[in-house]
């Protein structure tokens, strides 16, 4: 078998030679990705425990102040507060500032409970990952594993299908045409991505978030490329390719609707 093996590389220089770069290529896109991954979870890990730290604090300094309510103890939780700021909710923000304002007993024993239930969830979560880590530690091993072949598949798939776009340029009769198979190519690609993120904030439950009037934008560009089938003129792909250039363009600069603060 191992002389086979030999016979053939040796009769296929170039073929061995592309098998060689590939699979190094691979070999490097999986350490880096295994990498990012694992570096990702131990970031999160570490901003669990920094966040609960720094709220838990924060917890303490607010009932120090309603206990005490003097200077020192409302400098100490205005100091805290700073440390906390980008970690605030909007809701926390807003009864924060309206403290500030006031100087309302009733704003901080408010900012106190929401800051109590910030803590007790994140006290959730890293329980949680904890009992995730200690009951299923071989699982998560094998995950860690195998989760850099998801981006390299994806990487693949979107290699193999820029050769594919490119191998119907190339086919193409004239420069028009050729143009018109590229954006054709740009269109179902944009269409796609876009419809992948709408099913990634569909299962995460953040669809509704984003608001009714983007996400009638982001389906109009999904589904615009049907058009050109639907009529069946290649050169239609100019037009889509304008409506969703234009589509990215309205969606980028919308806002996401405001959410309603209960405090």
């Amino acid at each position: 078998m191992w002389a086979d093996i030999a016979a053939f590389l040796k009769a296929n220089t170039s073929e061995t030679i592309l098998i060689s770069i590939i699979g190094t290529i691979l070999v490097w896109m999986y350490k880096q990705f295994k990498g990012m991954i694992d570096s990702k979870q131990q970031s999160k890990l570490v901003m669990l425990q920094l966040k609960q730290s720094l709220f838990t604090k924060l917890e303490l300094s607010i009932a120090n102040v309603i206990h005490q309510d003097n200077e020192v103890s409302k400098q100490q939780m205005y100091a805290l507060l700073g440390e906390c700021g980008p970690y605030l909710t909007n809701a926390q923000r807003t009864v924060m500032r309206d403290y500030y304002k006031q100087l309302n007993p009733l704003l901080l024993h408010t900012l106190q409970a929401l800051i109590v239930s910030e803590v007790d969830k994140l006290g959730r979560q890293l329980g949680q990952q904890r009992e995730d880590e200690e009951n299923t530690e071989w699982l998560i091993y094998i995950q860690r594993l195998y989760a850099p072949f998801g981006p390299m598949i994806l990487f693949l798939i979107i290699t193999l299908y820029i050769v594919f776009i490119y191998q119907l340029v190339k086919q193409g009769a004239s420069l028009w045409i050729q143009i018109c198979i590229l954006l054709l190519g740009v269109t179902i690609f944009l269409s796609a991505t876009l419809f992948v993120a709408m099913l990634f904030f569909f299962f995460r439950g953040e669809l509704v978030k984003q608001g009714a009037k983007r996400w009638c934008l982001i389906a109009v560009i999904i589904v615009s490329p049907a058009l050109a089938f639907v009529v069946n003129r290649i050169d239609l792909f100019i037009a889509v390719f304008g409506i969703q250039l234009l589509g990215l363009i309205v969606v980028s600069r919308s806002k996401r609707p405001s959410e309603i603060i209960r405090p």
